[in-house]
C-alpha cells in the first residue's frame, strides 16, 4: 500500500500545486507581512459557491467524507509537546471543505504524517482520494487541464 499511497500524495501534491499557481495567477491571494498567501476562502465564496454539494454530483460523497471526518491539525499540550488533535465537524460550507484539503496537504508535508512509513495509510489514502475528487471536480473552473 506504500507504493500506492506515495503515487496518490503526488498526484495530490502536484494538483495542489497547480491550484495555488492558477488561484495567484488569477488574483485570489492577499500579501501579510510581503508575503504572498492563496486565498482560498474568496476563491470558494466566487468561484465556487454555497451549491457545491450540489453541484458536485457524484462527487458529493468524496466532499461528505472530509466534511464529516476532517483530517486532524497538530496543536501543543501542557508538556509543550506536538500531538494531534480533532477538528470539529460542525460547519458544513465550502470554505471550510477547502480548508480541510489544504490541512490534508499542510499535514503531509508538513505535519510528520508521513516520515519514511505511512502514518494510518487505510485513513490517509481516503482523505487524499477524497481530496483529489474534489479537486479534480472543480479544476476546470480555474482553466486546469492536467496536473
Amino acid at each position: 500500500m506504500d507504493q500506492q499511497l506515495d503515487l496518490l500524495a503526488f498526484e495530490f501534491f502536484k494538483l495542489f500545486a497547480r491550484y495555488e499557481s492558477s488561484l495567484k495567477e488569477k488574483g485570489f491571494f492577499a500579501v501579510n507581512r510581503g508575503k504572498v498567501i492563496v486565498d482560498w476562502d474568496r476563491y470558494a465564496n466566487e468561484v465556487i459557491g454555497n451549491n457545491f454539494l450540489a453541484d458536485l454530483g457524484e462527487v458529493k460523497v468524496a466532499a461528505e467524507y472530509i466534511l464529516k471526518l476532517p483530517p486532524k491539525k497538530q496543536s501543543v499540550n501542557e508538556l509543550n509537546e506536538i500531538i494531534w488533535v480533532d477538528v470539529p465537524n460542525n460547519e458544513r460550507s465550502v470554505q471550510i471543505l477547502f480548508a480541510h484539503i489544504s490541512r490534508v496537504r499542510n499535514n503531509l508535508y508538513h505535519g510528520a504524517k508521513f516520515n519514511g512509513t505511512w502514518f494510518d495509510p487505510v485513513r490517509s489514502k481516503l482523505l487524499l482520494s477524497n481530496s483529489l475528487a474534489v479537486l479534480n471536480h472543480f479544476k476546470s473552473g480555474l482553466g486546469i487541464q492536467n496536473a
